[in-house]
């Protein structure tokens, strides 16, 4: 029995071996023919354009999504003028009209119910926090002098967040576009010409080289500070109908003065909208809210009022 044993020992571990060489000799192949395979090329960076053209791409692409729906899931945290936070987690429908007016809307629902708001028409721009039933309120015209911090989320920066508006050049705009080493990117700065020492930096668009796609933008203040930012990226087309136009899918969007912060996955895009303009983006009732309007510095403490003197046409 013993040498049995022995022997039916010896055959197992002779076949252990020449298993133990054959996958040696199959992994020494394997890398070899790894070691072999060409190394991806790298990307090739485009030149760089001019100021004019790169300008002249980016009205160009305006002018497709002057109309855009875009609905997915929204990450959405606001910080009120008492410091109260809020958040929301929802399903989002962002609804755009660019052409002659600006209109915006976007609205946030979570279990069926209005979660949060916020839009711009002609005359009025808003954010409705459904939350805490509070509404901020102002008119168009007047919105550049409300100071940073005081309204939570502007809608009019969504738009410039997104990197799809048309760049407007006027006697009070210049314009400077530079090369960032390093970093496979280009950015075009659109300066407030007030003379001499007033000029100061409005808006940074930031191009990738290797793509030509939007991939930051950032708004300044007068003082040079960055109030807002957005990170655009996984990018995707819209279809041979659409000239290969491209939007991006995941979209940050940071205001640093209002301690806020969006984040906007898109799951579905299309060039139109459903309905007449004036409808769509009609304004909200405010009845039953809290309405602190941002027209006038006497009123920018949150009222009872069903009514903001923002409303009226």
């Amino acid at each position: 029995m013993a040498l049995i044993s022995s022997r039916l020992r010896s055959k197992i571990n002779h076949r252990l071996l020449c298993w133990g060489c054959l996958l040696f000799l199959g992994t020494a192949l394997f890398t070899t023919g790894c070691s072999q395979q060409p190394l991806p090329k790298p990307r090739k960076l485009m030149a760089v354009p001019s100021a004019l053209q790169e300008i002249h791409v980016l009205n160009d692409r305006s002018a497709l999504l002057s109309k855009l729906r875009l609905t997915g899931s929204v990450n959405l945290t606001l910080t009120g003028r008492h410091g109260g936070t809020s958040t929301f987690q929802a399903h989002a429908v962002l609804l755009v009209d660019q052409n002659r007016v600006p209109h915006l809307l976007l609205v946030g629902t979570y279990l069926g119910q209005d979660a949060f708001e916020m839009g711009m028409n002609r005359q009025i721009y808003w954010l409705i926090d459904h939350q805490h039933k509070i509404a901020y309120v102002g008119r168009v015209a007047l919105a550049d002098r409300v100071p940073t911090g005081v309204m939570p989320l502007r809608p009019q920066r969504v738009l410039q967040m997104l990197g799809i508006t048309p760049v407007i050049l006027n006697d009070q705009t210049r314009i400077a576009m530079f090369n960032v080493p390093h970093t496979g990117r280009y950015n075009l700065l659109l300066l407030n010409s007030g003379g001499g020492s007033l000029d100061h930096i409005k808006r940074q668009i930031s191009i990738s080289r290797y793509t030509g796609q939007v991939r930051e933008v950032r708004l300044y203040d007068r003082r040079g500070r960055v109030i807002a930012y957005s990170d655009l990226s996984d990018y995707h087309p819209l279809g041979q109908a659409f000239d290969g136009v491209e939007l991006p899918t995941r979209i940050i969007i940071h205001y640093l003065d209002a301690h806020a912060e969006m984040e906007f996955h898109v799951r579905h895009a299309v060039l139109h909208i459903p309905g007449k303009s004036a409808f769509i983006f009609a304004s909200p009732s405010f009845q039953g809210l809290k309405v602190a309007d941002m027209d006038n510095p006497a009123n920018w403490r949150i009222t009872n009022s069903t009514t903001s003197p923002a409303t009226t046409k």
